[in-house]
This record gives C-alpha cells, sequence and structure tokens, in this order.
C-alpha cells in the first residue's frame, strides 16, 4: 500500500503527536483522540497542550483553557489538586476553592476559602470576595452582606464590581428592597455589561416603578445594539429581557 506524499507527512505528525502525549505524560484519552480522529484530534492537541507551552499570550491561553474545559472538563480541578497536594500554600488553597467553585462544589469552596483567612491574609480582599462569592452560590445571603460589609470596613480602597453585584443581590433575596435598589443604583452607572442595570429594572419593575424601569430596558437595548457586534452575543440574555420588557 502506497501513501501519498500529504498523507506520508500526516501519518507522521499523527505519531509524533502521540508518541509525545504518551512520553510527557498526558492524559490517556489524548492518544485515542490522536490515532481515530487524525486531523481534528490533532489540531485540539497541539490548541490545548502544545500551544500554552510555546505561546504565553493571554488571548492564546484564554483559548485554549476554553477547548481544555469542554474536552477535559475536570482537568483545570484535578491540576489545582496536584499542585496542592505538593505545595499547600494559600495561593494553591484559592485555587482549588475557585475550581471547586466554577464545578458547583460551593460547600467545598467556601471550607477551604475559610481556611486561607487566617493570619496575614484574614482580611485579605480578594479571598474574602472568593469566600462571599462561595456563600452567594450556596444561597447564604446573609453571610454574604456581612461579610462584604467586613471586606469593605477592612479594605476601603478596594473595588469590586463582582461584589458589589452579589451584594445587591444578596439584598434583593433577603427582600431588604430599599438597600438592594440602593445599591443597583450606585451599581448601574460603572458595572461592566448590563447585567447589574437589567436587575436594577426587574426589580424597579417589582416595585411598581414602570416609567423608569421601561426607560432603563431602553437604554438596555439602545447600547446593546449599537455597541460591537461581539456585545449582543456576549449580552444575549439581558438584552433579550430588556426587549421583551420593551415590547410588552
Amino acid at each position: 500500500m502506497f501513501f501519498s506524499l500529504p498523507g506520508l507527512v500526516l501519518l507522521v505528525v499523527q505519531i509524533l503527536c502521540a508518541v509525545h502525549a504518551g512520553r510527557t505524560g498526558r492524559p490517556f484519552f489524548w492518544i485515542y483522540i490522536i490515532l481515530f480522529v487524525p486531523m481534528l484530534g490533532m489540531l485540539a492537541y497541539v490548541a490545548v497542550e502544545i500551544l500554552p507551552e510555546l505561546v504565553r499570550g493571554r488571548t492564546a491561553r484564554r483559548a485554549a483553557t476554553g477547548m481544555g474545559r469542554v474536552l477535559d472538563p475536570g482537568r483545570q480541578l484535578r491540576e489545582a489538586e496536584r499542585r496542592l497536594a505538593m505545595t499547600p500554600t494559600t495561593e494553591n488553597k484559592a485555587a482549588v476553592a475557585e475550581a471547586y467553585l466554577a464545578s458547583g462544589r460551593a460547600a467545598e469552596a467556601a471550607a477551604l476559602f475559610q481556611e486561607t483567612l487566617v493570619g496575614v491574609h484574614a482580611t485579605d480582599p480578594s479571598l474574602m470576595l472568593g469566600l462571599a462569592r462561595a456563600y452567594f452560590a450556596e444561597r447564604r445571603f446573609a453571610e454574604v452582606v456581612e461579610l462584604l460589609d467586613a471586606l469593605k470596613a477592612a479594605n476601603p480602597e478596594y473595588h469590586s464590581p463582582e461584589g458589589h453585584l452579589i451584594y445587591a443581590r444578596s439584598l434583593e433575596e433577603q427582600g431588604k428592597t430599599e438597600a438592594a435598589l440602593h445599591e443597583y443604583a450606585a451599581l448601574e452607572r460603572y458595572y461592566p455589561g448590563q447585567e447589574a442595570r437589567c436587575r436594577y429594572a426587574l426589580l424597579l419593575e417589582k416595585t411598581g416603578a414602570h416609567r423608569e424601569a421601561e426607560r432603563l430596558f431602553r437604554d438596555i437595548c439602545q447600547a446593546i445594539e449599537m455597541g460591537p457586534r461581539h456585545q449582543r452575543r456576549d449580552q444575549r440574555e439581558w438584552y433579550d429581557i430588556a426587549r421583551r420588557a420593551v415590547a410588552s
């Protein structure tokens, strides 16, 4: 049986990728993907496993990470746990806690974040915010508010749009409508994207402030329609909510 030159080159590259995967300790499933889905398998292997080692640009890392999550969703957590087992630092504990949170394991994330908030890290704002996010995922809304108040008291110069949003949402979930409206009003002036503004409009509508809510919904639609094309894709959920509200 004879191979054409392109076919021979493809076969050699396929073998090289499979050998590389085996020798470098990559997960065994890569060898199957490379061998049985030749072209796509090799492209995926290069994008996920090879490029991140060769290219350190932020965009490349983000693209490779996204593809890696699709092909091997537990990889990030396994790697974080391995680093933590080797070196139990605060940074590595926080990385595992973030991976737990991304995997829907909020209780485990909260427990690990709590372990990091000791000594010199007792009031670290990023760790406190991580714990607040874990509490929010567990629907422990009163504790979210208490913790974020403590974060602000200990770090008055620290600002986080994400933290501010879960603070406002936690107030709303507890039925503290006036306080939530106050926070949403502050948020909608600087929060990136349209989520905070849309949640503010929804709460205004719920309280009977229909005219103000409609104005915000119209502003959301206009901002997304006049913005870059990718914005409508990224903000699709909030655009659809606002458009339905304006049409009703």
